[in-house]
């Protein structure tokens, strides 16, 4: 480990082991997302409720519309236009990881992570393809709820989000060096990102899901959430925006030879789901 990386481990790490709900410092345009989570969580909410609070914002009114339009959602291609209806389609879980999209999506446009913006906007291009992923394999490849399927996805790569917000506003010495700072991140991505989801009052199960997204159970189809977002990170584009892509595709293909995943059939299932993917990260991007 490199003076450098270690230095940035150094200054971040107090960030990540003091992360608590009342201190994290996400853009206040993003207040009505979380007031959504909480909504979510609350047992007693109808859709009703749900659809007047949404209707508050108009990015996450967007992101449902588009959502409940998708072809995941809407095989018969018969349009809605009435958010009501937008929401009882997609429903209640699927809307917390819309408002959860439209929090990373504040964050990254907010000011304090104007000198690091396209580092932040590859993170979060990476999170939309992987929630995206993860969706589609757990409906499809196994018996999982692929809505917290998305939910995991979205937020897998928050612990980083957050602590490169947190150096691009407090330690803006930390960005000279980006490929050290990455390696901070990485890390210190175990730590924030369980403390950070806790934080949020997310599930547990999407707490462990992204906690253990490292390791693969080694059976199809899948069969924990831990295990779908890990192929959903397998198959998404390179995480790290200085990855040599060849270097990462001749080690994606290794892997999945290891893993019994073979390229033609990986290839087929990409392939036939590429709609419901590419609608659904539409949706999350919206």
């Amino acid at each position: 480990m490199s003076p450098a990386v270690q230095a940035a481990i150094d200054t971040l790490t107090p960030y990540a082991q003091s992360m608590e709900a009342e201190e994290l410092n996400f853009a206040t345009s993003a207040d009505v997302s979380l007031r959504v989570m909480r909504a979510v969580d609350n047992p007693d909410v109808n859709l009703e409720d749900l659809a007047r609070i949404v209707m508050a914002e108009p990015l996450l009114s967007a992101k449902v519309m588009r959502m409940a339009n998708s072809a995941a959602l809407n095989p018969s291609g018969r349009n809605i236009a009435d958010l009501k209806q937008a929401v009882m389609r997609v429903g209640i879980a699927p809307i917390r990881s819309l408002a959860m999209a439209l929090t990373l999506d504040q964050l990254r446009h907010s000011q304090r992570m104007a000198p690091c913006r396209h580092l932040a906007n590859r993170l979060w291009e990476r999170s939309v393809h992987v929630a995206a992923l993860a969706y589609v394999v757990a409906r499809r490849l196994s018996s999982l709820p692929a809505d917290d399927a998305m939910l995991a996805g979205i937020v897998h790569d928050l612990g980083r989000f957050y602590l490169l917000g947190i150096a691009a506003d407090k330690h803006p010495e930390l960005l000279v060096d980006q490929p050290a700072l990455i390696e901070a991140l990485d890390n210190l991505d175990q730590v924030a990102g369980r403390k950070l989801l806790e934080a949020l009052g997310l599930p547990e199960t999407t707490v462990a899901a992204v906690a253990g997204r490292g390791n693969f159970g080694g059976s199809m189809p899948p069969q924990t959430l831990s295990d779908v977002l890990f192929l959903a990170c397998w198959l998404a584009p390179p995480a790290n925006p200085f990855e040599d892509a060849e270097t990462r595709i001749g080690a994606r293909v290794q892997e999945g030879a290891a893993l019994g995943l073979d390229r033609q059939t990986v290839a087929d299932f990409v392939t036939a789901s590429g709609d419901e993917i590419y609608s659904i990260a539409l949706a999350l991007e919206a």
